[in-house]
């Protein structure tokens, strides 16, 4: 038997497999968005598991800073305002209480506003606070926000104040202390890629595969 050969032409694959080289830096930002996006969800719907009656503004606390195809890196993090208040949830330490009155205290309701969630509403304590009949101080040993009686006119046209004489506490100022739930956003996030992971990048390559026919 003669000597002969065979030529393949392997040119097409070559440039095939060069374009699905070119393509590895979409497919891995893609794999890694998306799981950024679901660990997103992930951490806002948590929120209604750790915290009875959270707001719209706490279900909504994460954000994502998406990869890109010349940096394959996205960052899930706590919205900067959310986060002020949700940290200590995580690393452990005292409720954030803001600047409300300079001594760390938690400033809690008694017979005062308060919103859907139970919570004061934003804005509120500086909109009672300059009215001339609310005031912060300390009564019979309480710190807090108090109401003085109103004053108006009686049926026989004496002034005086209307049905009570007693200051009513609004709301009362309590030493503050250490948070008692855990939010476990980094471990949460963790579990999420390691479990779905996998899936996420063959969902990305074949996406790419098929967008690049």
């Amino acid at each position: 038997m003669g000597d002969f050969s065979i030529t393949l032409d392997t040119s097409r694959i070559q440039r095939d497999l060069s374009d699905m080289q070119k393509q590895i830096p979409y497919a891995t930002s893609t794999a890694v968005n998306s799981l950024a996006f679901d660990a997103m969800r992930l951490e806002n719907s948590a929120m209604s598991e750790i915290f009875d009656h959270p707001r719209p503004f706490t279900t909504r606390a994460t954000q994502v800073d998406k990869a890109t195809k010349s940096d394959p890196t996205a960052v899930v993090s706590l919205r900067d305002q959310q986060a002020k208040y949700l940290t200590p949830y995580e690393t452990g330490g005292d409720h954030w209480v803001g600047a409300r009155d300079g001594t760390g205290d938690l400033l809690v309701p008694v017979d005062g506003r308060t919103d859907a969630y139970g919570q004061i509403p934003r804005g509120l304590i500086k909109r009672l606070l300059a009215r001339p009949d609310v005031f912060a101080g300390t009564v019979r040993g309480i710190r807090g926000i108090w109401q003085r009686p109103t004053r108006g006119t009686r049926r026989d046209g004496s002034r005086g104040t209307k049905g009570t004489t007693r200051l009513k506490l609004l709301y009362m100022f309590r030493p503050n202390k250490a948070v008692d739930k855990h939010l476990d956003f980094e471990q949460r996030a963790v579990e999420m890629v390691q479990r779905e992971g996998p899936k996420a990048i063959e969902a990305a390559i074949l996406k790419t595969i098929r967008t690049a026919r």
